[in-house]
């Protein structure tokens, strides 16, 4: 199961998604990528605990390792926050880049984003178990933006309309007040 929840830089993504996870189960992973700050508390009722993983940019390879070691029984009471693939993403960019040396090749960096893209969505859809996925809105760009800038809005866009087409409800946040848009989806 996925829940998605996106919207732009300090709506109350974050806070809403561990409130409303923690109604889903008995135990949950706060999942933080790349530069995502700790909230100050990590809220959750009185039978609910949270465990923090810090992944930076080994995402899809943790989310791997939890689903191979974990107990299917217990599968159904743990929720995964995962804050969020957007830092991830970003953080793939930031690594390519690095690795190209900063050359402008778009080809070669359209590539590699693209595998990054693809090795997250997998690990994220074979999960078994409750995905909470935090997200930004794709920025949008000029006739002006750099090549490889918009390959990376297109990247992050494609992401998230991915998630969305498998998520069971996706929540948009606009300050501090979640709005279910699933209903809103476009049905084959």
């Amino acid at each position: 199961m996925i829940i998605g929840v996106t919207g732009s830089t300090g709506s109350g993504k974050t806070s809403f998604a561990m409130h409303y996870a923690a109604t889903f189960g008995r135990e949950g992973f706060y999942m933080t990528t790349r530069l995502t700050p700790l909230p100050d508390e990590l809220p959750a009722p009185p039978h609910f605990t949270w465990q923090t993983i810090d992944t930076e940019c080994a995402l899809p390879e943790v989310l791997n390792r939890i689903n191979e070691q974990s107990n299917m029984y217990r599968a159904d009471r743990r929720v995964l926050v995962i804050d969020s693939v957007t830092s991830y993403l970003h953080g793939a960019h930031e690594r390519i880049m690095e690795e190209m040396d900063n050359k402008q090749d778009l080809a070669e960096y359209a590539g590699r984003l693209t595998a990054a893209r693809m090795e997250l969505q997998e690990a994220l859809f074979i999960f078994q178990g409750k995905l909470f996925i935090v997200t930004n809105e794709p920025p949008g760009y000029t006739p002006f933006t750099n090549p490889l800038e918009v390959e990376y809005i297109v990247q992050h866009a494609a992401l998230n309309r991915e998630l969305v087409k498998r998520s069971t409800q996706w929540f948009r946040m606009t300050s501090g007040i979640p709005e279910d848009i699933s209903a809103k989806r476009k049905r084959k």
